[in-house]
């Protein structure tokens, strides 16, 4: 399986073993889960994991380039406290932030792994019409995704290169390497799309946005972050997406049946997490239309017997860490 996750890593496919722990940053808060120190697990039993959270103060994130958030000394000093407590030597780090801290684009190039310079030319000038003008220093990475309507199609992600190190430093100064940033939406897709044999939609609605990413046979071919502003208009969105990468079987079908069963009704997916007003609006549309179940982005369901010794388990934070460290390989 493709590594769908590590792509604003300064080399994200020279990493061959996940860390062990995982930082999740939002807007208002700084999540640690790793593994709970040996000597505090019984002897004879399995590993537990422990979850420390701190709010941030408002001044620990700036609006930067774009709307991207930039950290500031006061992100330093909640890690810092953070740190503290987990009371662990880490050397490495998975650093997992929201959907909404970068740029997504979808694109069609010719033999992209043989152009890979003209590639990056090409995605630094579609960029910059999202990021405006002058672009900024880009951290930018990209990874084919099957064939195109014209071309191979390509997954590119962007973040200015002053808030991605704005959001490692804390964790570099500390002597901690980040080895890739990764985004909620991905994370939780290498575990998600475990459930659905690797083929089909992953939907993650946490927070301001509303991401669906697409797989075949376990790797990423499509990818779309939308703001999630009401859950009519991101339900809306899905129905397009899945009609746009729906495979033949699922899209064809004589007029009775394309009406009885639209194409994100057919289509295998797994949506999360519980309880957003989203995916209770996806479930409900499934329901009327006849559709598959849905497969939940939970840890009971995706992480069955994951023991969680301190610290809350049902946060979406969690799951996203815990697939940041699991990886996709």
């Amino acid at each position: 399986m493709n590594d769908v996750k590590s792509l604003l890593g300064r080399a994200p496919w020279l990493r061959t073993k996940r860390p062990a722990h995982a930082f999740v940053l939002s807007a208002a808060r700084l999540t640690y889960v790793g593994p709970e120190p040996p000597s505090r697990n019984a002897k004879g039993t399995p590993a537990a994991l422990r979850v420390l959270s701190r709010p941030l103060p408002g001044d620990a994130l700036a609006e930067g380039p774009a709307g991207i958030p930039v950290a500031g000394p006061s992100l330093a000093g909640a890690a810092a406290r953070l740190l503290a407590e987990a009371a662990v030597k880490m050397p490495a780090a998975a650093l997992v932030v929201p959907d909404a801290f970068v740029h997504v684009l979808v694109v069609d190039v010719e033999e992209p792994e043989r152009h890979a310079k003209e590639v990056e030319e090409i995605l630094t000038w579609k960029f910059g019409r999202t990021f405006g003008e002058p672009v900024p220093p880009l951290r930018l990475s990209w990874q084919a995704a099957g064939s195109g309507a014209n071309g191979t199609r390509v997954v590119a992600l962007a973040v200015p290169e002053e808030a991605a190190a704005s959001w490692e430093a804390p964790f570099e100064k500390a002597g901690i390497r980040i080895g890739a940033v990764e985004i909620e939406s991905l994370a939780v897709s290498s575990l998600g799309v475990r459930s659905l044999n690797g083929d089909g939609l992953v939907v993650w609605a946490h927070g301001t946005t509303a991401t669906v990413a697409y797989f075949e046979r376990g790797s990423l071919r499509f990818l779309r972050v939308r703001a999630a502003s009401d859950a009519f208009t991101a339900l809306q969105e899905i129905g397009m997406t899945a009609s746009y990468v729906a495979p033949p079987a699922l899209a064809s079908g004589d007029a009775a049946s394309e009406s009885a069963e639209p194409p994100l009704a057919r289509i295998p997916c797994a949506a999360g997490p519980s309880g957003e007003p989203l995916v209770d609006a996806f479930l409900a549309f499934r329901a009327e239309n006849g559709g598959t179940p849905v497969a939940p982005l939970t840890l009971e369901a995706l992480l069955p017997g994951t023991r969680v010794a301190s610290g809350r388990a049902d946060g979406p934070d969690v799951l996203a860490a815990l697939g940041a460290m699991s990886g996709g390989d």
